[in-house]
């Protein structure tokens, strides 16, 4: 199988495709295949990686235009996949040279400065976790508290965010406005306002309403199709649009 892969030696912007003859083995991820080629064949490529479980976040990148973690994706599953994303430039524009057919496209995920090749800087969306002050002060006096079995229930699905930037990578408002915080930094508000055990929940509403907030989201949702972990932002956005600061 061919991989053409997005080059950038110097950062900034994509500057050409290279093409790499892949070796196929049963249960190969796209990681694996990364691997391969900077052992075997260019160890000059760049990508970035951490625990190959698809839990650390690390490996966010597209994969024929769809926002995917590499270690969590079998290259012989690639051709199924889909996500009826909406459209915006680094999804829709087509390299030339590239037939799907033939090829496995890889590019470094959208809405980020390119570092080298597919290793991206995500300052701004970490960035954003600071902005919003998306962490719970323990207050003077304040003692360990349990969570009830529905409190958690509540906050579960947002609990499950790894960080791994794929809802930046893939927001077409990211792409458009560089002020926006993005849909993960947004769903980190919700899980913090609606946790019973936090004092100050109003706090994080705010924050989340604030004009680079939720208020600038259009609610196209390719957040909530593709996050590999379920959290589904958009949702929360949804919620944090409807409540109202008193």
């Amino acid at each position: 199988m061919l991989f053409r892969i997005a080059r950038s030696r110097e950062g900034g912007e994509i500057t050409h495709y290279d093409v790499y003859k892949i070796e196929l083995s049963e249960g190969m991820t796209v990681l694996d295949a990364l691997f391969q080629i900077q052992d075997r064949m260019d160890p000059s490529l760049a990508f970035r990686y951490g625990c190959r479980g698809a839990v650390c976040g690390s490996c966010g990148m597209l994969v024929n235009k769809m926002p995917v973690l590499a270690c969590g994706t079998q290259v012989e599953e690639i051709r199924d996949l889909s996500m009826n994303l909406q459209d915006f430039p680094p999804l829709s524009h087509i390299p030339a040279g590239w037939d799907p057919e033939r090829s496995v496209l890889i590019e470094p995920l959208p809405n980020f400065p390119i570092l080298k090749d597919l290793v991206v800087d995500l300052s701004k969306f970490y960035d954003s976790l600071e902005e919003l002050k998306l962490w719970a002060e323990p207050q003077p006096g304040n003692e360990a508290r349990s969570h009830s079995p529905e409190g958690r229930k509540r906050i579960e699905r947002y609990v499950h965010c790894i960080m791994c930037a794929i809802c930046f990578g893939a927001c077409p408002v990211n792409h458009e406005k560089e002020e926006y915080v993005g849909p993960a930094a947004l769903a980190k508000a919700w899980r913090f306002y609606d946790d019973a055990r936090l004092t100050q929940r109003r706090r994080y509403l705010e924050a989340a309403k604030q004009a680079d907030g939720a208020p600038l989201c259009e609610l196209i949702m390719n957040c909530v199709r593709a996050c590999p972990k379920g959290v589904a932002p958009g949702g929360a956005i949804h919620k944090i649009k409807s409540e109202s600061i008193e």
